[in-house]
């Protein structure tokens, strides 16, 4: 079995382990929106010392360069982990047994773009590694493999990646084995069908008004850290919330969403989320650098102000 690898290091590390391990490995293709200079990255410098090709695809050389190297490099397989380049429909065919994707969701309810940052904001309980055929249409191709994964409770997205990559090698040999009879690949439901775009601001931002402290919880896990944190303001000025804890104590009444209401330098900083519940502001991240909640206590912030959810909402419940 020849096999090309299309990926995103270190997320399909134990992917290009288990391929070169087995003799299986060809060549390894990068995206070059995901690397920056070529001719000095780690992960293809490292690559072409252990002795495999590798190729740098974009928009502009996919249809006719790769094209062309691929159809030379006669491959039986792709695998792609982490690819967000759409392949055109007549380079599908050009390996004996296509192209695999490894999709960190579930098909098709977790169709699109960063299917972890959904799948936690939306707290799930459970996600799936899917691997499947890739189509003309991307995430609509028949399924291979579909392995169910446990979402913990207060885990970012960055540790959910990270627990799933760590379960690729083995799926990955067992994907190379069932490739080889088409009976094993499955076409997807037809039901619960969710297509998701890559997250935009809004999608970002803490909206005080309407989520409960478990959605600001889980949005802020979401964005931790491949976002650099969910998006708020204080004092008028953007900052990010890295990390959070729920508080267990009884509702706090009479308070605005969003508002500071106890900040101690041993303590830490508290904030009021709706229907009273509290949530401990753990990291922050600011023009200031990255500070715990009680080192950002000592840029100034008060009991009484508010974080809210847009540059021009009211920030003091004090005078």
């Amino acid at each position: 079995m020849r096999v090309i690898l299309i990926g995103s290091f270190p997320i399909c590390l134990s992917v290009y382990n288990t391929v070169s391990k087995e003799k299986q490995l060809d060549s390894v293709c990068f995206q070059e929106s995901e690397i920056t200079k070529p001719q000095d990255n780690f992960w293809i410098t490292s690559i072409k010392k252990e002795g495999f090709d590798t190729f740098v695809i974009n928009k502009r050389n996919i249809k006719n360069e790769f094209k062309t190297w691929l159809i030379n490099k006669r491959p039986d397989l792709v695998l792609v982990c982490g690819f967000s380049i759409k392949i055109p429909k007549e380079i599908l065919h050009i390996p004996t047994f296509g192209f695999l994707n490894i999709h960190f969701g579930k098909l098709p309810e977790n169709r699109g773009a960063v299917p972890v940052f959904w799948s936690i904001k939306e707290r799930k309980k459970q996600t799936a590694i899917t691997i499947h055929q890739i189509d003309e249409d991307w995430d609509t191709g028949k399924i291979l493999i579909e392995q169910p994964v446990p979402i913990i409770p207060g885990e970012t997205l960055g540790m959910l990646n990270s627990k799933m990559s760590y379960l690729l090698g083995q799926l990955t040999q067992k994907a190379i084995t069932l490739i080889q009879d088409s009976s094993n690949l499955k076409p997807q439901s037809n039901n619960n069908i969710t297509y998701h775009n890559r997250p935009d601001e809004k999608a970002l931002t803490i909206q005080w008004e309407t989520q409960t402290s478990d959605e600001i919880e889980s949005l802020v896990n979401a964005c931790n850290p491949k976002f650099g944190g969910a998006i708020t303001y204080y004092q008028g000025a953007p900052i990010k919330i890295v990390e959070v804890s729920p508080v267990d104590t009884k509702p706090l009444l009479g308070k605005t969403s969003g508002e500071i209401v106890h900040a101690h330098l041993q303590e830490g900083l508290f904030v009021c989320c709706k229907y009273g519940k509290l949530l401990k502001i753990n990291v922050i991240s600011s023009d200031a650098g990255v500070l715990t909640g009680t080192k950002y206590i000592h840029l100034g912030v008060r009991q009484g102000h508010c974080f809210t959810t847009s540059l021009t909402s009211n920030y003091n419940t004090v005078s």
